[in-house]
């Protein structure tokens, strides 16, 4: 009996599998900073050891953090919500967006998602019973979500639309005028929508990132995610947060006291360090980014790779069409002759085999490094042409 070829989420696992294996791995393609977490951070963390460790955390989270949270999401987003009603801690951004779409979609409810996406969306999709009705959007336009192509897809299943911007693998940002579209799209269909904030702080150039709750009639039909991980370079402490109206996030608070109960109390008094302390690090990291992101598009220049241009986030979603191969298959020969992780486009889109999603989560040099043997295993891939 032959082997069952993994796919999606299991076939990133296999190749961050195959590539431990390697001690001269370069990971270029897994999502987790290279930052160590800042210090006032840590020590917040230490003193909760001591001092709070057997202290009780409701399930919505400790108020002093939901009071973090909530100045946070007004400052940085223009969200106004209530800490004591709107607002839920969450064990990362992965629980809070099985918590959003258990919260929204019931079996047969269908979810309008501009692909490529992140795929833990379609994992949670298939675990409420949900539907994904897919939007194409297009290395030519960036990876743009064209509010046209969104209310095409609507039929009278309709019950969310999935807004991820910036977004993972893609990098692309929505701007301010096709938000406020997407949002007019929402309201006159009645849908809600699911946004995931969670690279809001890196977005580069002039592109402009915007929540739809901000907006007029955009906070009473929206949840909005984010999460600790990418800003304070915290992914190992899941934790995250879901903020929305009243209404749907007592649905939230019921559905995370059922399934996992209060958040972690040492990483909740971590988070209220990492939003109430000095942001300098955030900042340093937001400059890095930027030069990295600069080297690594130099590099697929020269590569002659087509690539959406990275507007946030941390991610380039490369075209390597021209192989005549799958992504999955490309992967694997990149890790394999040059112990180098880029993670194929099919793990995040079954449509999306002539694509490679890249990072830019690594020392310069190590980027370098891996650039430079990216380009050798490309060499070798088109001379067995």
């Amino acid at each position: 009996m032959s082997k069952k070829k993994a796919e999606g989420t299991n076939l990133l696992y296999q190749l961050m599998s195959e590539a431990r294996t390697y001690d001269d791995v370069i990971v270029m393609g897994r999502g987790d900073p290279d930052f160590d977490t800042p210090a006032h951070i840590v020590a917040a963390a230490k003193d909760a050891m001591v001092n709070h460790h057997a202290d009780y955390s409701p399930p919505e989270g400790l108020l002093a953090l939901r009071e973090a949270i909530a100045d946070r999401v007004k400052r940085v987003n223009n969200i106004d919500v209530d800490p004591a009603t709107e607002v839920v801690v969450t064990n990362g951004g992965q629980e809070a967006l099985f918590l959003m779409v258990l919260a929204v979609l019931s079996p047969g409810d269908e979810m309008i998602v501009p692909e490529p996406n992140y795929n833990t969306y379609a994992d949670s999709l298939a675990f409420a019973g949900g539907v994904k009705v897919e939007v194409e959007t297009y290395v030519q336009n960036d990876f743009r979500a064209d509010p046209a192509d969104v209310r095409a897809a609507i039929s009278d299943k309709s019950r969310a639309l999935l807004l991820v911007s910036p977004n993972n693998p893609a990098a692309s940002v929505i701007s301010p005028p096709d938000m406020r579209e997407m949002l007019d799209i929402a309201i006159s269909n009645d849908l809600m929508i699911i946004a995931d904030d969670i690279y809001d702080l890196f977005v580069y150039d002039d592109f402009t990132h915007l929540s739809p709750a901000s907006l007029p009639g955009g906070l009473e039909r929206t949840l909005t995610l984010n999460a600790f991980s990418k800003a304070y370079s915290m992914t190992g402490w899941r934790l995250g947060w879901i903020v929305g109206p009243a209404d749907l996030m007592a649905r939230v608070r019921e559905l995370k006291a059922a399934i996992s109960g209060g958040t972690s109390i040492i990483s909740q008094h971590a988070g209220i360090a990492a939003l109430t302390g000095p942001q300098d690090a955030v900042e340093m990291m937001a400059d890095a980014y930027r030069r990295r992101r600069r080297l690594v598009l130099d590099a697929l220049d020269a590569m002659g790779m087509k690539y959406g241009l990275p507007q946030g986030g941390q991610f380039v979603f490369a075209d390597i069409g021209f192989t005549g191969m799958d992504s999955g298959e490309v992967a694997q020969r990149i890790l394999s002759e040059q112990h180098v992780l880029a993670y194929p486009g099919s793990a995040f889109s079954k449509d999306r085999k002539n694509y490679l999603r890249m990072t830019f989560l690594q020392p310069e040099d190590q980027l370098i490094e891996g650039l430079e043997r990216m380009k050798v295993a490309m060499h070798n891939i088109m001379a067995d042409r």
